[in-house]
């Protein structure tokens, strides 16, 4: 993998996502101009000032631009949210508009959202109705709409992995431990995971190969399909638990991933691997605060 002298700027530095692939560029010793919003990491810029962002893009030059910046909705109401996904957009188009590199999206499977047959292929998406999904979509087209090549968009599962404590695989985990049961009343029909570092490698691995394709999405994620239930099941049996999966239809996930095959090769890592790591990496949370809990007392 080669990469020019000029620095790769990453936006959303300071998020989950961002705080990963900012380790990733340094572990590799790849030049990196940080940068999120209040400067919690790298240089303060506001990607929703056009101004602000071409005085950014002037001073760096990057090479690339892995775009992480985004505003990830908490809690599952706020995926509808369209002002939510309308500031995101914002900020990739002024980048985008404005950037003289390549671009590599973090975009998300919610595309996906209306999808009816799987496994889904990066060219059967049709635009999302509303809130998160349509948001991600919507920058998805600011991007290729530039018709500038090398350009990408990562269309990358939900995320999991330390120090994120609030996902529902991390939660069951520790119910698992801790309580022996975890209730699944309303899992999303429409889900995949992906462990936080894997997600992170395919972002750093798109911005330091060099290509001229023409712009285009990349599915992202791990071999075969994928369903809430099933996964909670796969935590169950790591934790030496038995769970009775609930009575509650849901369709299974799969995306087609040759297109990342041939561009970006495959990890060796599997999801059953990743969620073992992610059960021990639970396992010492509960030891730890169970050490904690002694030593108040």
């Amino acid at each position: 993998m080669g990469h020019d002298l000029r620095p790769i700027l990453l936006t959303g530095a300071a998020g989950y996502l961002g705080r990963h692939v900012l380790a990733k560029l340094n572990a590799r010793r790849i030049p990196c101009a940080p940068t999120s919003l209040g400067g919690r990491i790298g240089e303060s810029c506001d990607l929703t000032d056009i101004e602000a962002v071409r005085s950014l893009l002037d001073r760096i030059r990057p090479s690339v631009v892995i775009h992480c910046a985004a505003l990830v909705p908490k809690y599952v109401p706020a995926y509808d949210d369209i002002s939510t996904a309308e500031f995101s957009v914002a900020m990739l188009k002024n980048v985008a508009e404005n950037a003289r590199c390549r671009v590599v999206l973090a975009s998300s499977m919610t595309v996906y959202a209306g999808a009816t047959e799987f496994p889904v292929d990066e060219e059967g998406v049709e635009a999302p109705a509303a809130g998160y999904a349509r948001g991600k979509w919507m920058a998805e087209q600011a991007l290729f709409g530039r018709d500038s090549p090398g350009d990408v968009a990562l269309r990358l599962p939900g995320l999991f992995g330390p120090p994120r404590r609030s996902g529902l695989l991390y939660n069951a985990a520790k119910a698992f431990m801790t309580r022996g049961n975890f209730e699944l009343t309303t899992p999303a029909e429409l889900w995949a995971a992906m462990a936080v570092e894997d997600a992170a490698e395919y972002l750093v691995r798109a911005a330091v190969m060099p290509s001229d394709s023409p712009p285009q999405a990349v599915n992202v994620g791990y071999e075969g399909e994928f369903d809430v239930p099933s996964a909670v099941a796969q935590i169950a049996a790591c934790c030496e638990v038995e769970w009775n999966s609930p009575l509650i239809r849901v369709k299974t996930f799969s995306m087609c991933l040759q297109r990342l095959e041939s561009r970006y090769g495959m990890l060796a890592e599997t999801f059953q691997q990743r969620l073992e790591q992610l059960v021990d990496d639970v396992r010492h949370d509960v030891k730890t605060e169970s050490a904690a809990d002694l030593d108040s007392i």
